[in-house]
């Protein structure tokens, strides 16, 4: 491509993005009516919509005056700039009253202020790309750095940048049967399925939006049961997953997601290479694991080892523009690093808080996997998890939308439950917070060698 191609491709160097006429439109239909004051505080709420340094201040001279309860009009405004000693760099007693010659209606108030959000939106998004086209050029920075912390910083931008408006009930009316439509069709399971009927029926499936948490002490099986849940969401519904596995590496997640998939065979079988069968039996074994190659393209694995929040966000960000995603799952909190510096309480706080934003993001329910402190050791009776046992932060707590607690008693030798039912080769479900519904306990069969799980009361072949 010649240079002045390359020259004619690029827009010609303008003002940044603005329109002075609807800013002064506006603020003089918010001089002229109380009622379009509070309109205008709540759709423009920062004066830096405004390009122009007099309507910024005048816009800033409204804002406090409403704030202290006070009138504002086009003399309270005046002596409010006077006060604040400004009157005269933002054009005199003159340019306020002009604001109000302009215009005689406030008909148009509410689409002129969603230009203004756009004209704003620009000049943000072009201040943005200077400040990240300038880190580009620093060679003292990390590339992959540089893409996580792109990354974070369009997704505040877009956070900050995006107004909802807000419903009246009569508008949300339909919307929400629509919703209740659809949970009665699919028999209340309006998330992306766990693959356990009860616990459908617990949760609804995992709810779009939500931070899951799924809390053990080791050995209770957890890795085991965010793959069937990973398993369940992508090869069973055809749900785009991603698990990130910051502790075992692609090629052992493989193993245990073959050995789930083939029976008759176990996670250290497939291992150890103990197949009887020599080599002719991994042609068998692959055959059998099929729906890993077929429908594997719906299910990412990602081992980086010490991945923050922010490359974590911007991972999901590439996934999710390519083929949107259904579930996230990461194994497991205390081995990621956070945004914020300090102690690791902050950290795991950060990071808790990141997770929570990332649901939200995607509107996707993310599953994150979390140790337990040692306290439940040290407990006696049957050892079962509490909320406090949740490991360095309560910010835990207080950010999941629900937490489940995973225990076998078969670990502790504890025989039966307490209802008398055996305790072998089950597992059990706690969940112990349930923002949006209520909390139980869930039975589900169990083969640890396998990592596979099933209702209690299994169909043919599917245990």
């Amino acid at each position: 491509m010649s240079a002045n191609l390359s020259r004619s491709a690029l827009p010609a160097m303008h003002q940044p993005p603005q329109a002075p006429d609807l800013e002064a439109a506006v603020l003089g239909a918010a001089l002229l009516e109380a009622d379009t004051q509070r309109r205008l505080l709540a759709m423009l709420p920062d004066e830096q919509v405004f390009y122009r340094y007099p309507h910024q201040q005048v816009y800033a001279a409204i804002r406090d005056l409403v704030a202290a309860g006070q009138h504002a009009d086009q003399l309270t405004v005046v002596q409010q700039l006077a006060r604040r000693g400004i009157l005269q760099r933002t054009g005199g007693a003159h340019f306020v009253a002009s604001l109000t010659l302009r215009i005689n209606s406030a008909a148009h108030f509410d689409t002129h202020c969603r230009v203004l959000q756009e004209y704003h939106a620009r000049r943000v998004l072009i201040r943005a790309g200077s400040e990240l086209a300038a880190r580009g050029y620093d060679e003292g920075r990390d590339p992959l750095q540089l893409l996580s912390d792109a990354q974070q910083h369009l997704t505040t931008l877009h956070q900050a940048l995006e107004t909802r408006p807000g419903q009246t009930a009569a508008a949300a009316f339909a919307a929400t049967f629509d919703r209740l439509a659809q949970a009665v069709q699919q028999q209340g399971l309006t998330g992306v399925p766990t693959g356990l009927t009860q616990l459908d029926g617990l949760t609804g499936g995992w709810q779009p939006g939500d931070l899951v948490l799924l809390a053990a002490r080791p050995a209770m099986g957890k890795t085991a049961a965010l793959l069937h849940f990973a398993r369940t969401a992508a090869l069973d519904h055809a749900h785009h997953t991603a698990v990130f596995s910051l502790e075992m590496p692609t090629l052992q997640l493989m193993q245990r997601l073959v050995a789930s998939e083939v029976p008759g065979y176990s996670n250290a079988d497939l291992r150890r290479g103990n197949l009887p069968g020599g080599l002719n039996q991994v042609a068998y074994v692959q055959a059998q694991a099929q729906r890993l190659r077929n429908h594997g393209h719906r299910l990412h694995l990602d081992d980086t080892p010490g991945m923050s929040i922010q490359q974590l966000r911007a991972k999901c960000a590439r996934l999710h523009a390519q083929h949107p995603l259904g579930l996230v799952l990461v194994d497991y909190i205390q081995l990621m690093r956070g945004d914020q510096k300090g102690n690791r309480e902050q950290e795991i706080a950060s990071i808790s808080r990141g997770l929570k934003e990332l649901a939200k993001e995607l509107n996707a329910p993310v599953i994150a996997l979390s140790q337990l402190s040692r306290d439940v050791e040290k407990r006696g009776g049957d050892k079962r998890p509490l909320l406090s046992d949740l490991r360095e932060s309560g910010s835990l707590e207080q950010d999941a939308d629900c937490i489940v607690f995973l225990w076998r008693g078969e670990y502790y030798d504890i025989r039966e439950y307490e209802d008398g039912s055996p305790t072998a080769d089950t597992i059990l479900f706690d969940v112990a917070k349930h923002r949006n519904g209520a909390t139980d306990e869930v039975i589900a069969a169990c083969s640890m060698r396998r990592g596979t799980f099933a209702d209690l009361t299994p169909l043919p072949g599917r245990f």
